[in-house]
């Protein structure tokens, strides 16, 4: 019985602890984020978006990003469009507030009044408008369309517009600079300016800027980096030149000009002055600048090589007694053997400008000259392909490009400032000697043997004092004779010779056409070399 009772009771606190649940009460699942009381909504889209377009790259687009457009028709601020018609086909962009996408400055975009009581946006001076033909987002209908519609871009460097041509005389102009009433297409900058050629330009030549571009504010050039350009432009028909300088924009070969006296946007009063087509506007169907003339050929001589000659092929020619940066040819000189000189000089193929430079004569006329040499012609050569005056009097040359040395013919001056003959004694009179094609003196050393240094030290510490003449030989005057020339080797480094004696500069001879040399340490010991020299 005691068994039973004691199997009733385990039973009963069995049931009971089942009933009881020590489990935790579950707990209520929270929140992933928290709602903010005050949410900030989305900021509006700005007024003026800037777009990537695949075909154009960055456009103008409105808030929406609809697609912008330029009219080139508005070229005096103030829009064109405005019949029913155009109004259409191209609705007018406006926005009380603009608001503008990184990239785009505010200050670029303003407010027109248009004439039918309407508000307008406009962006660097351009009214900006829809296509109503661009259905969505992206869409580029209305570009080029009937050459005077592009889309609105923010890097545009030139426009391409469609305008009365009024000039200074306010006489209206047709694009053949007749008179008469009607549109001509042309070239402007971004900002509306209008863009000219000069009639006397040659392709990449500007015949007008002056060096010191004193004339530059009537026709200033157009100094324009090119980015981007509407799309009836092609981009391969621009090109740069250099203009004393600076860097000149061309179109077709011409170079491009302002004129100072156009003062508002979309001026254009250049294109009476001084007469009409003088300075014309430029556009796609302007031709191509012509070719300039050249002022300074290379011709082929089937005696003398390369020669010089100008644009009629008449022989240029060197006078070897001009050793001084001067002209020794005057007077009666210039009769028989008249100056050359060109202004603009536009060169053959194979010759460089930093050649030629020009000279003030004492008689108050100029000259080219080339390496140095004054350019003449000579009066017996009758026709182009002449070269009778080559060796007259053995110091007339042909002027050639690729000359190494020069055979001249003037007063020996020692570096005691006394004059001396060819033999050396103290006295007034011409020497003829071999000098390097820039009119350097070229010097034997007495003590040398043929064809033997006898001066220069192995470490050429002295050669500054009587530096070797390191030439390499090519062409030289009719009176020298190539066989006369060999070299030597001078401790590793090569030297000219002539007629066996090593040839020598004088360190201190500072100018074209010194010949210090000669007294030093006394006369004759560093003689000159000419024809007359006595082979070692």
């Amino acid at each position: 019985m005691k068994n039973i009772f004691l199997l009733l009771f385990v039973s009963i606190f069995v049931l009971q602890s089942c009933s009881k649940d020590d489990s935790p009460a579950p707990k209520t699942p929270e929140p992933i984020g928290t709602p903010d009381p005050n949410p900030t909504p989305d900021p509006d889209p700005n007024s003026v978006k800037l777009a990537d377009n695949a075909a154009f790259g960055k456009i103008l687009t409105d808030s929406n990003d609809m697609t912008l457009y330029f009219f080139s028709l508005d070229t005096k601020d103030t829009s064109e469009c405005t019949s029913t018609g155009c109004l259409g086909a191209w609705p007018i962009f406006y926005e009380e507030t603009i608001t503008v996408d990184t990239g785009l400055d505010l200050a670029d975009f303003a407010t027109i009044d248009r004439a039918d009581g309407e508000k307008q946006t406009t962006y660097k001076g351009w009214p900006l408008y829809y296509f109503a033909n661009d259905a969505a987002v992206g869409d580029v209908n209305g570009d080029d369309v009937n050459n005077v519609w592009y889309v609105a871009k923010p890097d545009y460097s030139l426009m391409y517009v469609s305008a009365q041509l009024v000039g200074a005389d306010d006489v209206n102009y047709l694009g053949d600079y007749t008179e008469g009433d009607g549109p001509t297409s042309y070239i402007v900058d971004i900002e509306g300016n209008t863009l000219y050629a000069f009639a006397p330009d040659e392709k990449d030549t500007n015949n007008y800027t002056e060096p010191d571009f004193s004339n530059d504010p009537v026709w200033p050039i157009a100094e324009i980096t090119l980015d981007k350009i509407p799309s009836i432009l092609n981009a391969s028909d621009f090109g740069t030149i250099d203009v004393f300088g600076r860097t000149q924009l061309t179109y077709k070969g011409w170079p491009l000009y302002y004129f100072g006296g156009d003062s508002a946007r979309g001026d254009n009063k250049g294109v009476s002055v001084p007469a009409p087509g003088v300075w014309p506007i430029v556009n796609v169907d302007t031709p191509m600048a012509p070719e300039p003339e050249l002022t300074v050929k290379l011709a082929d001589d089937g005696t003398l090589g390369k020669i010089l000659t100008d644009a009629d092929g008449m022989s240029l020619y060197f006078f070897s007694r001009d050793t001084k940066d001067t002209s020794e040819c005057v007077d009666g000189c210039l009769s028989a053997w008249p100056i050359f000189y060109q202004e603009n000089l536009v060169l053959d193929a194979g010759l460089e400008a930093s050649d030629f430079a020009t000279i003030d004569r004492a008689d108050g006329e100029k000259q080219t000259t080339y390496k140095g040499w004054p350019l003449y012609y000579y009066a017996a050569d009758s026709g182009a392909g002449d070269t009778s005056g080559d060796n007259v009097g053995s110091v007339w040359f042909i002027a050639k490009p690729d000359y190494s040395l020069m055979y001249v013919r003037t007063q020996l001056v020692g570096n005691d400032g006394e004059n001396y003959l060819s033999d050396y004694t103290i006295g007034e009179g011409q020497t003829f000697y071999i000098t390097d094609i820039d009119g350097r003196t070229l010097y034997g050393f007495l003590n040398d043997t043929k064809d033997t240094n006898n001066y220069t030290q192995s470490d050429f510490s002295n050669n500054d004092f009587w530096p070797i003449a390191e030439i390499d030989l090519d062409k030289i005057p009719s009176i020298l004779d190539a066989a006369d020339f060999g070299t030597i080797d001078v401790f590793g480094r090569t030297q000219l010779t002539y007629k066996g004696w090593p040839m020598y500069y004088f360190g201190p001879d500072e100018e074209r056409g010194d010949n210090k040399g000669v007294s030093v340490p006394s006369p004759g010991v560093w003689p000159i070399l000419n024809i007359d020299t006595v082979p070692l």
